[in-house]
């Protein structure tokens, strides 16, 4: 249970609004209906420089942290994906680092918002080295998608998504991720279809992906249920 924003073509110079409005979100964003207020179990922030994946997170509330996340930014100015995540958490006693999204294996970079309940089901399909024994659903669908056997992370990811949906149950599979070359994005609930939201816009070269419209200015569209992109910084589709 998340908030999530995804830019391509990011810079700061263009974007510090929609970013501190996001951030906002750990505070004001939506939540569902027996749920308190805020998004303040854990932050995460990835986007890439000089080709190289970077990544920072925390179990701290950004609300208390905003400086870190505006001075990586600053300091980055530019990079082809952002992406960053304001956590709510599902699980008891996980408001930490390590739980903390999103979770990475070299260039690629993975953040859900939804809860895969029985997600220890998918751990005898993994092949990859590396999982630890405390993790939960979110590196769990992570790396049963990167145990994907295609060699194309968008098909891998959909294989596991669709397996997920036809044997497993969850609330939603809401995923923003990036292998530095794209920004993928998919949305699917089984409920609370307000709360599991995605919507998507489009300013100059880039395309911005959020939870919630964050910018009275551009045109915000909700992305369907079902619906996956695969955004190419560079206009290739």
């Amino acid at each position: 249970m998340c908030r999530v924003l995804g830019i391509t073509n990011f810079n700061y110079a263009k974007h510090a609004r929609i970013v501190a409005r996001f951030c906002q979100l750990a505070r004001t964003g939506m939540v569902m209906a027996e749920d308190p207020p805020g998004h303040e179990d854990g932050w995460g922030l990835a986007f890439y420089r000089n080709g190289e994946l970077v990544v920072r997170k925390s179990g701290a509330s950004l609300l208390d942290e905003t400086d870190q996340v505006i001075g990586l930014l600053e300091k980055a100015r530019t990079s082809p994906v952002m992406i960053l995540h304001l956590r709510k958490s599902a699980w008891t006693n996980t408001s930490s680092t390590r739980h903390a999204h999103p979770f990475f294996l070299g260039d690629t970079v993975f953040f859900h918002n939804g809860v895969v309940y029985d997600y220890q089901g998918l751990l005898p399909d993994i092949t990859l080295p590396g999982l630890r024994a405390d993790a939960r659903d979110t590196e769990v669908f992570f790396y049963h998608v990167m145990s994907g056997t295609t060699g194309d992370l968008g098909r891998d990811f959909l294989a596991t998504a669709a397996l997920i949906r036809q044997k497993h149950r969850f609330s939603a599979l809401n995923c923003l991720f990036s292998d530095s070359r794209k920004l993928f994005a998919y949305r699917d609930y089984t409920r609370e279809p307000d709360y599991y939201s995605l919507h998507k816009a489009y300013a100059e070269n880039s395309c911005l992906v959020s939870s919630e419209p964050l910018d009275d200015n551009l045109r915000w569209e909700m992305m369907a249920q079902g619906e996956f992109l695969a955004i190419d910084p560079g206009g290739g589709g």
